[in-house]
């Protein structure tokens, strides 16, 4: 064979050239497509990481609160007890006066004690066919003291029947919670508007007030046991709301409206 028949010629080497650079983009692709999949995968990671850190940190502060609790109700039960006797025996005058309101913080810190338990039981739904707006009213209903002290005018826009599989007694606790804090963070004659709206297999269920809305120091913090920026209150209704959503395998979430107000929005699917 002759030197100049072992020479491929120049358009087998274009052939070749051509080959070769379509294999290298298909490699390249096929690296950048792979290098995507792991940053993503590390991003969910990264993700369920956090969400477990969370709960965790969770678990151990209802095992806390739990503790603490059961410490406190014991005695406080007496206390109750002994004073329920002794505002009987005493006559009207200053005394009762002032033992009626320890009564009152005694009443306070036995909601306290509630609320640690709540937060400490391990939530467990048990769903069953529901009419969302039922379970709306009945939170309103809840808060119909704190919204009529208020003076709150209360907006419905949600649809009748608007069915849903869930645990109506505790979705209403979670909406009692925000109507309430709502009403205590909007000015007297202030307002509240509560809407809902079926999409994709999907509930939407959103609260709006009028108050000063939530502090760009507070919004991270919201959900976090025993935090509130109020003289009142334990901090731990919005924790316990965040905890039942969860457990409904949806999403609560806390902002402020563009025009104003805080907003809650809670995402729950339409069967669990």
């Amino acid at each position: 064979m002759s030197s100049a028949e072992s020479i491929p010629d120049v358009a087998t080497l274009m052939e070749l050239m051509r080959s070769f650079n379509e294999a290298s983009d298909r490699l390249q692709r096929s690296h950048d497509a792979l290098q995507g999949r792991v940053a993503e995968l590390s991003r969910e990671l990264e993700e369920k990481n956090r969400e477990l850190a969370r709960k965790n940190r969770l678990a151990l502060i209802g095992e806390m609160a739990a503790c603490l609790a059961h410490e406190i109700r014991n005695p406080l039960g007496g206390i109750q007890m002994w004073a329920s006797i002794l505002e009987e025996d005493l006559p009207e005058g200053e005394a009762r006066t002032t033992l009626g309101k320890m009564m009152h913080g005694l009443h306070g810190l036995d909601r306290l004690v509630e609320d640690m338990l709540d937060f400490a039981r391990d939530i467990q739904p048990e769903p069953r066919t529901c009419d969302l707006a039922d379970v709306l009213e009945e939170a309103l209903l809840g808060a119909e003291r704190a919204l009529t002290e208020k003076k709150t005018t209360v907006t419905r826009a949600f649809p009748r029947p608007l069915p849903l599989k869930a645990d109506p007694a505790l979705l209403s606790r979670v909406f009692l919670n925000i109507a309430v804090n709502a009403a205590q963070a909007a000015p007297e004659g202030g307002r509240l508007e509560i809407a809902a709206s079926r999409s994709a297999g999907r509930v939407r269920i959103t609260l709006r007030d009028n108050g000063p809305g939530i502090s760009a120091e507070a919004l991270p913090k919201i959900f976090t046991p025993f935090y509130t920026s109020r003289s009142r209150g334990t901090g731990l209704g919005l924790a316990i709301a965040h905890r039942i959503v969860e457990a409904h395998a949806g999403t609560i979430t806390g902002a402020n409206h563009p025009d104003g107000g805080a907003l809650f929005t809670i995402d729950l699917p339409e069967a669990p």
